[in-house]
């Protein structure tokens, strides 16, 4: 009771309905939203980690409930805790930011294997935000040498007509072309969705981090 008295007037201290109203014009959530900034969300979770506050003692009714239970997983070590409550947690992922705050989050997959094979079993999901949550967490956490061919092998066969698997799925591909340019072509061109290689093209077009001629091979490359 006391961890709740204390969640909730941290929500109420820390709201702003103007927040709220913009967020919701960019998260579309059935979620309640307070409109509290993310980097307070993620001061708030270390400090209620700190105080005994655990992933278990959330009962999620709000958007910032939700990101606040998953960020209290990034202090935890056990990687079976961690895959299960996040596995837990899925049922109220049903829009984008939840599912990119809390997953990159996650640095203490210690046993990658295992992180591995749960990441890829998600990205077989045809429910969205499952899906996505797989990516998002290969795109983070499988980027190193060791995983790219493993992960861009998986990625680039991934096949959906949902907008935010395939929005994850082009921002994905064009992280991995600014982390391995040549490995990342070879998969690229497997792609058959072209809506994902034109939007990964156009992300490739923003980036600094690619030059000119990188840009225009991903952008030929992307009409094919």
């Amino acid at each position: 009771m006391k961890n709740y008295i204390e969640i909730e007037n941290f929500l109420n201290e820390n709201s702003s309905e103007k927040l709220a109203l913009f967020n919701a014009k960019l998260i579309f959530t059935k979620y309640k939203m307070y409109g509290i900034k993310i980097p307070v969300l993620r001061k708030a979770s270390k400090d209620f980690y700190d105080k005994g506050v655990r992933f278990v003692d959330i009962q999620p009714i709000s958007f910032e409930e939700i990101v606040l239970k998953g960020l209290l997983l990034s202090y935890e070590k056990d990687i079976d805790l961690i895959l299960d409550s996040l596995e837990s947690l899925l049922p109220y992922f049903d829009n984008w930011a939840s599912v990119d705050v809390i997953v990159p989050s996650l640095k203490k997959l210690k046993n990658k294997e295992q992180a591995f094979a749960f990441f890829k079993k998600l990205c077989q999901s045809d429910e969205e935000f499952v899906c996505r949550t797989g990516i998002i967490g290969l795109m983070r956490h499988f980027i190193d040498e060791q995983y790219l061919e493993k992960t861009l092998e998986i990625l680039s066969k991934k096949e959906s007509d949902k907008y935010y698997i395939n929005m994850a799925l082009a921002w994905a591909f064009c992280d991995f072309f600014i982390k391995n340019f040549e490995k990342t072509k070879k998969f690229f061109i497997k792609i058959k969705n072209l809506d994902v290689k034109k939007k990964c093209a156009q992300k490739c077009r923003d980036s600094f981090r690619l030059n000119p001629e990188q840009k225009s091979i991903v952008t030929n490359l992307a009409k094919l």
